[in-house]
């Protein structure tokens, strides 16, 4: 263990989830050159929403109301659509940016392409997508508070708004949404990417997130961490010996974070190592997670609701 250092930079995981990110990215731009070939030559369109995202090698949101389909595509007009199978056209008006690759495909600027998706996401995915553009992308979140202001009229403005109030840097979508499951249920926001450092030989340890006051550290482990022996070899090595300097070393899965209840267990589990009653509703900080004026169809739901009260009166 001697001069052991457990910074995870440019890694064998990480170099496995941008791999799989990449290849997708390559398959999705020969897809797109090949459909604008049946498009006419004066018609222009722009790839956006889950295809900008994968073209531009950034993962998809998990959870979302956009309808499926193998292409998204973005015209400012609704005489620019056309009829082709498994197309998603969506009209925008909004001064959006484009990105061209070599090839001469077009998609929109992965910012644009946050505030798009604004519209189809819960405050929680629109930050685990924020973090996700950020960090593939290298955009400090500041740029995407100062681009939101070019949109005007949009749908999802208020999410975006207590979505930029809570994102930071992360290192992976799984990371976030395991931040965001503390969160919710009122826990304080963890430190990221915390660094320890043993006093017995001075070897660093940095693990995903951490409450260094109550040493507990919390360790997100995907199944490609089981891929490659050295990593899994190295991630057990550091959290034996943080367990033997008196950390309480908690690892989460991918299940652990599927559904409320099992990220109220998971929250359940971090309170009970800190010693603190679980208050099972976010900090003022964070009350935006659960806002229901803040869902999607919001503004629907009461509409319906107002009409309904409106004429319940009138039969009184």
């Amino acid at each position: 263990m001697n001069g052991y250092n457990a910074v995870p930079q440019n890694g064998e995981v990480r170099d496995y989830v941008r791999n799989g990110l990449d290849a997708q990215a390559t398959v999705k731009l020969s897809q797109c050159w090949e459909l604008m070939s049946r498009f006419r030559t004066d018609r222009k369109i722009w790839f956006s929403l889950h295809t900008a995202l994968e073209l531009c090698r950034i993962e998809r949101p998990q959870r979302s109301t956009l309808p499926n389909s193998s292409f998204y595509v973005t015209v400012r007009k609704g005489k620019q659509r056309s009829t082709f199978t498994d197309v998603s056209f969506h009209i925008w008006d909004q001064p959006f940016k484009v990105h061209t690759f070599p090839n001469g495909v077009s998609c929109l600027h992965p910012i644009d392409v946050w505030v798009q998706f604004a519209q189809y996401l819960n405050v929680d995915e629109l930050i685990v997508l924020l973090e996700a553009i950020s960090r593939r992308c290298r955009y400090p979140i500041d740029a995407f508070t100062n681009r939101l202001p070019a949109f005007c009229r949009i749908v999802g403005r208020k999410r975006c708004e207590a979505a930029l109030g809570i994102a930071q840097s992360s290192d992976s979508v799984q990371e976030t949404r395991a931040r965001l499951a503390l969160l919710r249920f009122g826990l304080s926001a963890p430190t990221i990417l915390h660094v320890i450092v043993d006093p017995v030989n001075n070897a660093r340890y940095t693990v995903d997130m951490a409450y260094p006051q109550g040493k507990v550290a919390i360790e997100y482990d995907g199944d490609h961490h089981r891929r490659f022996r050295a990593q899994y070899v190295r991630d057990q090595q550091k959290r034996r010996r943080l367990r033997q300097m008196g950390w309480i070393v908690i690892e989460v899965f991918a299940d652990d974070l599927l559904t409320e209840t099992v990220q109220r267990d998971f929250a359940q589990q971090v309170a009970d190592a800190l010693k603190t009653p679980l208050p099972g509703r976010p900090q003022l900080a964070y009350r935006a997670l659960t806002d229901p004026k803040l869902a999607i169809h919001a503004r629907k739901g009461e509409y319906a609701r107002a009409t309904r009260a409106r004429g319940n009166a009138r039969r009184r």
